[in-house]
């Protein structure tokens, strides 16, 4: 007889994603065996104060000493994607706090800056994506993961994580709820290269999806693959079908799901950020 083939199942470290959206903070549990996400359990607590106290609340409650986090709050879209000659690393850093400072700039509200870059669309150009997040915020969301004992990898900003849970595509359309308005934006692999925000009419949503292709064309962004439309309620989601009509849809990323991973809701925003923000942590490590 031959030799039996012991095969070994490499399964990665578990990983947990925390949305913190305006009533509720989703996290989720999630691990990769074998190139498949696995989602083992999903969380939903209400929220009832300031983002630090209920995400420290959360954390003492079912967080875990050691598991890598990464986090994102809901806020406005504040971004800006821009071509510039190449740069080392140290001069991308002052270039984008300064430039982020001065696009951002808001008194009330002192803003954290953070930034990426990638190559640009000659071998001396580079492309940069410059973000800005309430810096109160950021601290008050660091501070609350970090008390409870959690490894924070990352603060993302809303709606990035979308982009990761609907495969990176070269040419998304993003339209998700901003207060009572639509932000529609466009993504290139995990960047945002352009984004507007408009009313809730549809033609004017559509008008805006124009435009924000237009807008990125300069970076040789392809044709909108598809778009994707969520956090909206039954009936403003059912007016903006003609957008999915228009330019096709994007599913999510498969997944397999165990365990408390059934209580995932694919229909809820703040449910699909945390799942985007672990396959980030899957992925990309940080």
């Amino acid at each position: 007889m031959g030799q039996r083939v012991r095969r070994f199942v490499v399964k990665s470290k578990r990983v947990m994603g925390i949305a913190i959206g305006h009533d509720e903070i989703v996290g989720i549990k999630a691990y990769k065996i074998e190139g498949t996400i696995v989602l083992e359990d999903v969380i939903v607590q209400k929220r009832h104060s300031n983002k630090g106290t209920d995400v420290k609340e959360f954390f003492d409650y079912y967080g875990e000493v050691g598991i890598s986090i990464g986090c994102v709050f809901e806020s406005p879209l504040q971004s800006v994607y821009m071509e510039t000659p190449m740069m080392h690393k140290i001069d991308q850093y002052l270039f984008a706090h300064r430039e982020g400072k001065r696009i951002f700039q808001n008194e009330d509200f002192p803003n954290a800056i953070d930034f990426a870059s990638r190559p640009g669309t000659t071998e001396e150009l580079m492309c940069m994506l410059i973000v800005a997040l309430e810096r109160k915020q950021v601290k008050q969301v660091a501070q609350g993961i970090q008390q409870g004992g959690g490894d924070l990898r990352v603060i993302d900003y809303w709606p990035a994580p979308l982009a990761f849970s609907r495969g990176r595509e070269s040419s998304m359309l993003c339209i998700t709820p901003e207060e009572d308005k639509v932000q529609v934006s466009l993504w290139n692999d995990k960047f945002c290269t352009a984004h507007t925000l408009v009313s809730l009419d549809v033609n004017e949503v559509l008008e805006a999806c124009k435009t924000v292709y237009e807008d990125s064309k300069q970076f040789q962004v392809p044709y909108p693959k598809g778009a994707i439309v969520v956090g909206f309620d039954e009936t403003r989601s059912k007016a903006f079908e003609s957008i999915l009509e228009t330019y096709g849809t994007i599913d999510q990323v498969p997944l397999h799901i165990v365990d408390k991973g059934e209580a995932y809701n694919p229909e809820n925003i703040n449910h699909e950020m945390a799942y985007g923000l672990a396959i980030r942590l899957l992925v990309d490590g940080k």
